[in-house]
């Protein structure tokens, strides 16, 4: 073999060769090519998944912050109808006090008037007209004190009213937001497939 016939087995050699590497090469390229698309699938569905957690993270924040301000906002409320009740408490009490001289004074006063009426000696009788008078007086004292407590204890019992009302509607927000929450953390539970989208 000549020189020149031994160059030429050799490029062609070559040339299989490299054409055999170029072949290898494309596919393997279009293989490589499959697979970014794959891997971008994956990405996305792992991206989706972070944006789904970051959003109900945001909701169970927000509705913590939302049931932190209506249990305070309960605690002040309790505050006031706490009082109220004590106040009322303390009115009732004050009031059933200035009612029992109404269980008495009218029979004294009737008692005086009847011996009024049966005494003679003028000194007496004018004594006895003082004390019916005195009598008098107080049944209106009395009386006028009474009405005022009355309208006292009606307003507190009205101002108890609306302040349990108010209350009672932070209670009904509370239980809304529980139930939300309860809601969202059975929405926000994986799957149990364990399967990646």
């Amino acid at each position: 073999m000549s020189r020149r016939t031994g160059f030429i087995v050799i490029c062609l050699l070559a040339l299989a060769v490299l054409s055999l590497t170029s072949l290898t090469a494309s596919k393997a390229f279009t293989d490589s090519a499959a697979q970014p698309g794959q891997s971008d699938q994956t990405l996305q569905a792992l991206l989706g998944e972070v944006r789904e957690l970051r959003l109900a993270l945001q909701r169970a924040n927000l509705n913590t912050y939302h049931a932190q301000i209506t249990i305070e906002r309960m605690k002040l409320q309790q505050q006031r109808v706490d009082r109220l009740q004590a106040q009322l408490g303390e009115v009732r009490k004050q009031l059933a006090e200035t009612r029992k001289p109404l269980s008495w004074i009218p029979g004294n006063m009737k008692a005086d008037e009847m011996r009024l009426a049966q005494e003679v000696d003028t000194a007496k009788r004018a004594e006895l007209e003082r004390s019916i008078q005195n009598w008098k007086a107080e049944l209106e004292e009395v009386t006028r004190k009474e009405q005022q407590e009355q309208a006292y204890e009606t307003q507190l019992n009205a101002q108890l009213q609306i302040e349990q009302a108010k209350l009672n509607d932070l209670n009904e927000r509370l239980d809304t937001l529980q139930r939300e929450l309860e809601t969202q953390m059975s929405t926000d539970k994986p799957q149990p497939s364990g399967r990646r989208p």
